[in-house]
């Protein structure tokens, strides 16, 4: 019997349209030969395993909990917010603000606390989820340091094992000074771009490339010149 007569008894993986068991087998399939789509678990494991963490802190909305402890909930969220207004033309300026106390510069603040990229996530969520706009700033953050980890020792080896570098790539963004400083999350960020910096100075010493030394470093010193300052 001619199956092609018959639009129903052709199998579904040669029938046209999006089906999810093609969809899926395909995807499996790519990540399977491609030499590193694991590293993408560098990003998801710790970010989950950091998340189920919050959750059994009986984490907001699921609890009491919240990601605001020490200096984050007595200076910093209140920085998030008035970068949030800012981003909102509700603040008074960027160089200056009436809201600190009697008034005081807000550019310093911004270098110090505010400069990295992800900090403008908070504009992305509600005046009053800035807690949850905090704690998915600290997940990415964590989930791209494992990621950049992950990367430099893939690049690093001939023959990628890749369970081992998916292990010390969870180890690196799970680290104690990873979790300890959480609350200092403007200190984060060296931590991911330190494996970019790392592989872009031995790109500079060894085969002369430059452009991902410079850019690596450039960036940790503008988002915190502080740990940038120890990076260098």
């Amino acid at each position: 019997m001619n199956n092609s007569a018959n639009p129903s008894l052709i199998p579904e993986e040669r029938k046209g349209g999006f089906h999810p068991k093609r969809f899926l087998k395909d995807l499996q399939q790519k990540l399977y030969l491609s030499p590193s789509a694991y590293l993408a678990f560098c990003f998801l494991v710790p970010v989950i395993l950091m998340f189920a963490v919050y959750l059994t802190r009986a984490l907001h909305p699921f609890g009491d909990g919240t990601p605001l402890v020490l200096d984050l909930n007595a200076q910093y969220v209140y920085f998030f917010e008035g970068l949030r207004n800012l981003v909102y033309g509700d603040a008074d300026s960027f160089l200056y603000s009436f809201s600190r106390s009697l008034g005081g510069e807000f550019m310093g603040m911004y270098a110090y606390y505010l400069a990295s990229p992800l900090s403008y996530i908070v504009a992305l969520f509600p005046q009053d989820r800035i807690q949850e706009a905090i704690l998915t700033i600290i997940l990415l953050k964590t989930g791209l340091s494992g990621l950049t980890f992950g990367f430099y020792l893939h690049k690093k080896s001939k023959n990628p094992p890749k369970l081992t570098i998916f292990t010390f790539a969870l180890m690196y963004a799970l680290s104690a000074y990873a979790i300890v400083q959480q609350h200092n999350t403007m200190w984060i960020d060296a931590l991911i771009w330190l494996p970019l910096f790392a592989y872009g100075l031995e790109g500079l010493v060894y085969r002369k490339k430059y452009k991902l030394y410079v850019i690596s470093l450039s960036v940790i010193m503008i988002c915190n010149y502080y740990i940038g300052f120890m990076v260098c």
